[in-house]
């Protein structure tokens, strides 16, 4: 839900529904993916759960559109011509969508860690800092950096295989 409801709800407003329909049909979607995660198979060559999601997002917005009157809707008729229905891709890039992902998992994942571990992890993968400079900003060894930055990619790599496409 925290991980990929923004990305939903992003892809049901982009697809022309207003802020509180798009919140409803987000809700179904993730609902619908909580039941159905356990059929989604991560290891088949051509799974994409980026894919998978649409799938489901696309066939609840369409049952939206059954569902609610047509003044609901954004845009002008010309926009409405490519339905989510018809769509192969969601209506974003995917490599924007796999870097909302991942910013998305940190803030998530950064209040699960204890603060220095946190900070040197940072500060060697996402600035690029050199671990011994790291090592000693935080008074730490640098082997100290070296096991923050192992444990938490590791954490993260773990809870998130399979949902986050690689591109």
């Amino acid at each position: 839900m925290h991980l990929y409801g923004p990305l939903v709800y992003r892809w049901i407003r982009r697809s022309g529904l207003q802020s509180s329909d798009a919140a409803d049909v987000t809700q179904d979607v993730l609902m619908s993916v909580s039941k159905d995660l356990a059929n989604f198979d991560p290891s088949r060559a051509d799974a994409k759960f980026r894919g998978w999601l649409w799938t489901i997002t696309r066939r609840r917005i369409a049952d939206s559109r059954r569902n609610r009157p047509q003044e609901h809707e954004l845009g002008s008729a010309a926009e409405q011509l490519a339905l989510p229905e018809q769509l192969d891709e969601p209506p974003t890039d995917a490599n924007l969508d796999r870097h909302t992902l991942l910013t998305q998992a940190v803030a998530i994942y950064r209040d699960r860690f204890d603060h220095k571990t946190w900070q040197a992890f940072w500060a060697t993968v996402v600035d690029g800092r050199n671990p011994d400079e790291v090592a000693e900003s935080l008074g730490v060894t640098r082997w100290t950096v070296y096991k923050a930055r192992a444990r938490i990619l590791q954490r993260l790599r773990t809870e998130l295989a399979g949902l986050i496409d690689e591109v």
